[in-house]
This record gives C-alpha cells, sequence and structure tokens, in this order.
C-alpha cells in the first residue's frame, strides 16, 4: 500500500518580459528586452546600477508602463488590464522596492514593527490568531522580536529593512518580488534572509523576482539568473553555469558587461523602435551595430576561401 502523497504547494504564475522597450528622459533604458519566469522559481536578476533593474519592477508591478512591449502575469497582461483586474493582479503580488531608503516607504512610521505586519496582513481572511502567529514568526525569523513595539524610526537602518523584508514575506502572495535585497542589510544577517526567502518560496510556491548585486546572494538563492545589461538580457540560466568563476564585481563586468559588443542601446534606434509599426505588422529590422562585425566575418570567409584557391 503507498503511503499519503506529499502536499505540494500551489505554483506562482509564470511572468513574462516581451519585447519591452523604455525611454526615461531621452534615455534607453530597455530595449526588445525578453525574459520568461517560470512558475514557483526563484529568478535572480542581476546587472550593473542603472542597468534597469528596478524599472522592469514598476512595469512588473503595473506602476509605470514600457513604452514598448508586454508584461504578463500568468498571461494577463498587467497594462492592458482593467482597474478591477489590475486590483487583483496587485493583491496578488508582494512587492519591496530597493534603493538606499525607498524600502522605508513601504513601512509606516507610525505604526509599531508589530503593527507593520498585521496591517499588511489585515483583510486577508486570516484568524486574528493566525495573524499574531505569521506576524510574530516572521519578527523573530528576522531578529526583531524583542523591537515588537518599536517605531521604525526607533530601529537601525539595517532593522528597518529586515522589517520590510518581514513585511512582504508575510503576506504569502504568489508573486514576491525583492528589489535589491541587499541594499541596507548588515552581513550579520544575510545568512538568516537567505533562509526565510527560501522557507517562504518552498511552503507558497510563489514565484520569486529577486534583484541584487550580491553574487553569492544569488548563487544561494537562484534556481535562475539572468543578466540585464545595456537594456537587455544578455544571459540566463543555473547560477553554477553562469557564476561560475565569477567571484566580484570586476569578474562579473569582464564576463557580462564589458564582453557585450553590442553595448548600449542607440537612442535613435530606441525612439524608432518606440514609434515603428506595432509587432503583428512585423517588419525586418537590421540593427547597425551588427553591421561591422557583420563585415568584419564576411571578409575573414572570403580571405581563407581565396586562401585556399590559390594554394592548391
Amino acid at each position: 500500500m503507498t503511503g499519503p502523497v506529499p502536499h505540494e504547494p500551489p505554483r506562482g504564475p509564470a511572468i513574462d518580459f516581451t519585447d519591452v522597450t523604455t525611454m526615461i528622459d531621452d534615455t534607453p533604458v530597455l530595449f526588445r528586452l525578453g525574459l520568461h519566469l517560470e512558475p514557483g522559481t526563484v529568478t535572480v536578476l542581476m546587472g550593473p546600477s542603472g542597468a534597469g533593474k528596478t524599472t522592469m519592477v514598476r512595469h512588473l508591478a503595473g506602476l509605470s508602463a514600457p513604452g514598448r512591449g508586454t508584461v504578463t502575469v500568468g498571461a494577463v497582461d498587467v497594462h492592458a488590464a482593467g482597474e478591477t483586474e489590475l486590483r487583483r493582479l496587485r493583491r496578488g503580488m508582494s512587492v519591496l522596492f530597493g534603493g538606499p531608503s525607498v524600502f522605508e516607504s513601504s513601512l509606516f512610521g507610525s505604526l509599531s514593527a508589530y503593527d507593520n505586519l498585521t496591517y499588511a496582513l489585515d483583510g486577508r481572511g486570516l484568524s486574528p490568531e493566525r495573524i499574531e502567529r505569521v506576524a510574530m514568526h516572521r519578527l523573530r525569523e528576522m531578529g526583531l522580536q524583542d523591537r515588537a513595539t518599536a517605531l521604525p524610526a526607533e530601529l537601525p537602518a539595517h532593522g528597518r529593512k529586515r522589517l520590510a523584508i518581514a513585511r512582504a514575506l508575510a503576506v504569502d502572495a504568489p508573486v514576491l518580488v525583492l528589489d535589491e535585497l541587499e541594499t541596507g542589510l548588515d552581513a550579520a544577517h544575510a545568512g538568516t534572509l537567505v533562509a526565510a526567502v527560501r522557507e517562504q518560496h518552498e511552503r507558497s510556491g510563489a514565484t520569486v523576482l529577486v534583484t541584487t548585486h550580491d553574487i553569492a546572494l544569488a548563487r544561494a538563492l537562484a534556481d535562475t539568473v539572468a543578466i540585464l545589461c545595456h537594456g537587455r538580457i544578455v544571459a540566463c540560466g543555473p547560477p553554477a553555469e553562469l557564476l561560475c568563476g565569477v567571484e566580484d564585481a570586476d569578474d562579473f563586468d569582464r564576463r557580462f558587461r564589458i564582453s557585450d559588443f553590442l553595448g548600449p542601446p542607440d537612442p535613435d534606434a530606441t525612439r524608432a523602435e518606440l514609434d515603428g509599426p506595432r509587432r503583428g505588422s512585423r517588419s525586418v529590422e537590421l540593427d547597425p551595430r551588427l553591421v561591422v562585425p557583420a563585415l568584419v566575418v564576411l571578409a575573414l570567409v572570403t580571405s581563407y576561401c581565396l586562401f585556399l584557391l590559390l594554394t592548391r
């Protein structure tokens, strides 16, 4: 007789960025970007500062629309959704924005650490007892159980970051987004953070997107690593393969940023992409930055063929 089948948590939805192009203040940020997040997996998005990671997060959260392209969650276009559907999508997301102090905007300064967590859980169909258990579990997990009654301003910066993370994890949403996860976090709690994110993911089955510069953090968390460079995803795969031999920022730059011969997107090409015909009346376009490398390859091949002919 077979034993009971182990309980599998429901998986979060697939997330897709398709042909996303965005300019901000006449500066190209994303260019024909594509990225697929498998349902129920942890994807870590890496790239240099200013590469567009937070812009992607804002597109996903429905806070700003791309100039072109689509962002879908469970096959629902975030920026074509009506008000009711968008509210449903956002309710299914727990998003923590990064930056030096942006994460603090997700906390209510007039509420205690404990009340910040219970406020996030209120209205989600949980009993008061369950809300209390979840809130205290997340505070203990982040080493804040002794500061439950403290206001955010009474916590050190790394304490406020841990509180913001605890609040994001407490919601148990099918989509979890943690932007610039390492910013403002002290090294002493890095292991605690990894364990907390992993525990929440394994229990909830959420689709998780983490943005970070921290190579060790990416290795510890990711099922898939995606590299954002010059407005495009230039590499995507398992961390053991993509980050093999990458130990610091210089290694990262040499492998992904410096070696990307296409370079940053051209403003004129980006404007043409935004102003051109919509997908469907697809036209064949040649990226001018590819012309020189193509001519070099063609010249080398032609020279080699001539050499073979002359030496017969």
